[in-house]
């Protein structure tokens, strides 16, 4: 029996926390050190080309549009579209055209990414998915010897749908919503939206949570689920969770009756 519970309890962990780890790698890019307030500002490179750039000027706004083979890169992140229009007034951009947003780690596709600059937010709509891998680790002894982690579960890259994801940068915090689905290997979660926090290192799940183990037959499901990753502070809650898991029946061991003796028998 505690095998089985060990089993279960991995799978359970293992849906809901990929999502987590997911949503942390894609802001990953903008994090930085929150202790100290800098007394400057701060830079950051990015590069851009583009087939056309035109700027005109509209009343009291400033308009610029990039066309063709956009491609902006700050970092190892590259964002690639067939039109980037930007907007002084509003300071907001909008990339459409056949989308982009890449990293060595994760793929994204959308139909628009628009970047709102006074919200500091970014936010992807329509036919949203991401192909994201796991985080290359180092073994070592000490590593191998040591328990398993909730972040350890996800071993294998995932790909995650849905209609909206909008990220606030300068808070770290992501909201997902519409249709979400997440795929690993022979895993499936679903769920109505989830809110990923990157400043405590928690998701959260909520609305028609379900998951399932193609390979282990386990299923799993829940109004809400919440999960931390903080360091030294894993951990797993499940509002009024049910689920289905098999249990691998054991033959008895059956002796073998030999006949009597010939001798025995008379």
């Amino acid at each position: 029996m505690t095998k089985v519970l060990k089993q279960y309890v991995a799978f359970s962990i293992a849906s809901a926390v990929m999502f987590a780890v997911i949503l942390a790698s894609v802001g990953r890019a903008q994090q930085g050190n929150t202790s100290a307030k800098p007394t400057e500002p701060t830079y950051k490179e990015v590069k851009y080309s583009a087939d056309s750039s035109t700027y005109r000027w509209d009343g009291e706004d400033r308009i610029a549009v990039l066309r063709g083979n956009v491609m902006f890169v700050q970092g190892d992140t590259t964002l690639i579209a067939d039109k980037v229009d930007y907007s002084e007034k509003t300071k907001t951009a909008q990339a459409t055209g056949n989308l982009k947003i890449f990293d060595d780690r994760n793929n994204i596709t959308a139909d628009i990414c628009t970047i709102n600059f006074e919200e500091k937010k970014g936010t992807l709509t329509g036919n949203v998915r991401m192909v994201a891998k796991p985080k290359p680790k180092k073994e070592t002894q000490e590593k191998k010897d040591a328990p398993k982690s909730l972040s350890s579960e996800w071993k294998d890259e995932a790909v995650i749908t849905c209609d909206k994801i909008e990220y606030y940068y300068k808070q770290k915090k992501a909201i997902v919503s519409g249709g979400l689905k997440i795929a690993q290997k022979n895993r499936i979660v679903t769920a109505d939206s989830a809110t990923y926090f990157g400043k405590e290192d928690r998701v959260e799940l909520v609305g028609n949570v379900k998951g399932y183990d193609e390979k282990e037959k386990h299923s799993f499901s829940a109004p809400k689920v919440i999960i931390s990753l903080k360091e030294d502070d894993e951990w797993i809650e499940a509002e009024k969770a049910s689920g289905t898991f098999y249990v691998k029946e054991e033959q008895e061991e059956t002796q073998e009756v030999k006949p009597a003796p010939e001798a025995a028998r008379k």
